[in-house]
């Protein structure tokens, strides 16, 4: 991870300096992409994570700045080995002949499928495209090569397939105080009309994705822009909504799976809470 080689390539010779360098990597590590909330999160649980030790009150700096290196190296491997986690407490909400629906590109959920595979599961998977990314043709792709029967959706498709669908399973882009997540454009409307029909909604998130943030509405977000292909010419005048994330409210949401449990949306803040003591 890029903040532990601060740590271990520093040349400053107090905790001080060295809590200096660290905050200033950090703040341009989230300037580099502004609108990403996993990015600002994960850095701060690191500072917090690292810095959160009795190490600072050491009066040799050498010991103090290895033992530093140390929980940066160790906040790195729980890292990577988050989606392995989430994917196994998965395992048993998937059940042969399921049908499931992914809405968005998320490496976690595809985990979550990958091991399900593994394990001799019989599902198949409805992917919505995804535009204006085309999340889902990627996605799709992946599953292809997994050997998993897959499914595209055009994104108005939603409502018309969710029949068929005995589950929903969303990644996301940051999991908020509320309980809520903020994901790819129709992650929203997708879990409504999921939930208008008593579908359960699934989230798979790392911890590390958990931020500070209470958006009361979608206005509240900070805007992530995408350009828009329609394939046509749009004719002048014409204005076109090109934010390209939404937030879906806790309501809408039946379980959170993070590498630190299994989660009802109502207990997120407390989760939070626990994470920056």
């Amino acid at each position: 991870m890029a903040l532990s080689a601060v740590i271990r390539t520093s040349e400053a010779t107090t905790m001080m300096e060295l809590e200096i360098e660290l905050k200033r990597a950090s703040d341009a590590l989230k300037s580099s992409d502004l609108t990403s909330i996993s990015l600002s999160a994960g850095c701060d649980l690191f500072m917090r994570y690292v810095t959160r030790t009795k190490a600072l009150e050491y009066e040799d700096f050498d010991a103090a700045k290895t033992r530093l290196m140390e929980r940066g190296e160790k906040f790195g491997e729980l890292s990577l080995r988050a989606r392995k986690t989430i994917a196994m407490l998965c395992q048993d909400f998937i059940f042969d002949g399921c049908t499931i629906l992914v809405h968005g590109f998320s490496r976690v959920v595809l985990e979550v499928l990958k091991m399900a595979a593994t394990n001799r599961k019989l599902f198949r998977v409805f992917c919505t495209e995804g535009r204006p990314d085309s999340t889902g043709i990627r996605l799709s792709n992946e599953l292809a090569k997994l050997g998993i029967h897959s499914k595209l959706l055009i994104d108005s498709a939603v409502a018309y397939a969710m029949d068929e669908v005995d589950m929903v399973f969303f990644g996301a882009d940051g999991v908020v105080e509320s309980g809520g997540i903020i994901n790819m454009m129709g992650t929203y409307q997708t879990a409504l009309v999921a939930h208008s029909m008593n579908k359960p909604v699934y989230v798979a998130a790392e911890c590390y994705k958990f931020a500070r943030l209470y958006p009361l509405d979608q206005k509240d977000l900070a805007p992530a822009l995408r350009p828009i292909d329609f394939g046509v010419k749009v004719p002048p005048g014409v204005e076109v909504e090109t934010s390209a994330r939404d937030y879906t409210p806790p309501q809408y949401l039946t379980l959170l799976f993070t590498d630190i449990g299994v989660l009802t949306p109502s207990v997120v803040s407390d989760e939070l809470i626990k994470l920056y003591l």
